[in-house]
C-alpha cells in the first residue's frame, strides 16, 4: 500500500516487522495514521470467514464479556447528540441504521428510550438471530454494499467498526449514500495514543522482539488506529462536513479478556488484569477510542 488509506498521502514511513507475527506497522507522516500495511486479503477473509460460522450462542459469548455498563453511557450520550444534530422533524420519527449492531442492545435503547426507528446490519446470522431473540430488533444480514440503501436512514452509527475493514473508504461512501440529506453519523473507533507510541518505539528499539501491545492493537481485528487528524481528513475526503473526533476514555472489554487475548502465561491473567482495572478507572489512562461526529454534505 503507496497510499495513506485515510488521507490518501504518500509519505508513508513502514516500519520493523514484529518478530512474533512478522506484523510491519506502516505510519502517514501527513495524517498520522498507523495501519498494518502488509495485511494480506486472505488473512482478513479466513478471520471473516470463521466469525460468520458463529452460532447466536457463539456471539453471545462474546457479547457477554463486554465490561458492564460501558455500552449504554457511551450509547446515551451519542443518541442525545444524534438528536440534537436532526433537531424537529415534525411527526416523522427519524430512522437509526446501526451497522455492525451485534446483538441490538444499543438499537433497543434508541428505539426504547429515545422514540427512534431503528434497524441495522450484521455479516454473523447468529448475531441477526441473537438481535431478534434478544431485543426484538430485525437486521439486515450482509455487507453494507450489497444491501443497497439509498437515502434511507436520517443517522448512521458504527461502534468500533470501521477499523475492521480494510476498505474503509467503500464503507464511508457508502454510508454517505445511505443517508438522507443533511444526516448524521456517529462513529467510535480506535483511537493511536502516547501509550501505543510508546509501545511502537520499544518494538524498534528491541528490533521487532517486544511488540505484544503493537500486535494486539493493530490486528486482523483492528487492522488501523486513528488519530483525530487522520479521521477529520478521511471523512472530509468523501463528503462529509462538520467533522469532530474527541478522544474518549472507554474500555469496552473486561480486563481479563483484554489481557488474555495477548495470549500470556495464563498464571499472570488474573494479575495483569488488576492492574489494568486500576489504571482503567486512574485519569492517566489512555483515551483509546475516538468519538467522531459528522454531518452529510
Amino acid at each position: 500500500m503507496t497510499h495513506c488509506p485515510a488521507c490518501a498521502g504518500a509519505r508513508i514511513h513502514t516500519a520493523v516487522a514484529s518478530r512474533a507475527t512478522g506484523r510491519r506497522i506502516s505510519t502517514c507522516r501527513d495524517c498520522g495514521a498507523r495501519y498494518w500495511s502488509d495485511h494480506l486479503a486472505e488473512e482478513r477473509m479466513d478471520a471473516i470467514v470463521v466469525q460468520k460460522e458463529w452460532s447466536a450462542d457463539d456471539y453471545g459469548d462474546w457479547v457477554d464479556i463486554k465490561r458492564e455498563g460501558a455500552g449504554p453511557d457511551a450509547w446515551r450520550e451519542a443518541l442525545g447528540w444524534i438528536g440534537e444534530a436532526l433537531g424537529e422533524r415534525g411527526e416523522q420519527r427519524p430512522l437509526i441504521y446501526d451497522i455492525g449492531a451485534g446483538d441490538g442492545e444499543f438499537l433497543s435503547v434508541a428505539r426504547d428510550e429515545f422514540g427512534y426507528d431503528v434497524t441495522g446490519n450484521e455479516i454473523v446470522a447468529g448475531a441477526v438471530e441473537l438481535a431478534r431473540e434478544r431485543h426484538g430488533v430485525t437486521l439486515d444480514l450482509g455487507d453494507l454494499e450489497t444491501l443497497g440503501h439509498v437515502e434511507t436512514a436520517d443517522a448512521v452509527t458504527l461502534w468500533c467498526v470501521l477499523a475492521h475493514v480494510t476498505e474503509g473508504d467503500g464503507l464511508l461512501a457508502d454510508i454517505h449514500t445511505m443517508l438522507r440529506p443533511d444526516g448524521v453519523l456517529f462513529l467510535q473507533t480506535p483511537h493511536w495514543t502516547a501509550a501505543d507510541q510508546a509501545a511502537h518505539l520499544v518494538k524498534r528499539a528491541t528490533r521487532g522482539r517486544t511488540s505484544q501491545v503493537p500486535d494486539r492493537r493493530i490486528a486482523q481485528h483492528h487492522w488501523i488506529l486513528h488519530t483525530r487528524r487522520s479521521i477529520t481528513a478521511q471523512l472530509t475526503r468523501l463528503g462529509f462536513v462538520d467533522v469532530v473526533a474527541e478522544p474518549r476514555l472507554r474500555y469496552t472489554l473486561t480486563s481479563e479478556a483484554y489481557i488474555a487475548s495477548m495470549n500470556p502465561p495464563s498464571w499472570s491473567v488474573r494479575p495483569a488484569a488488576k492492574l489494568l482495572d486500576r489504571l482503567v478507572s486512574s485519569p492517566i489512562a489512555p483515551r483509546i477510542v475516538l468519538d467522531v461526529r459528522a454531518r452529510k454534505g
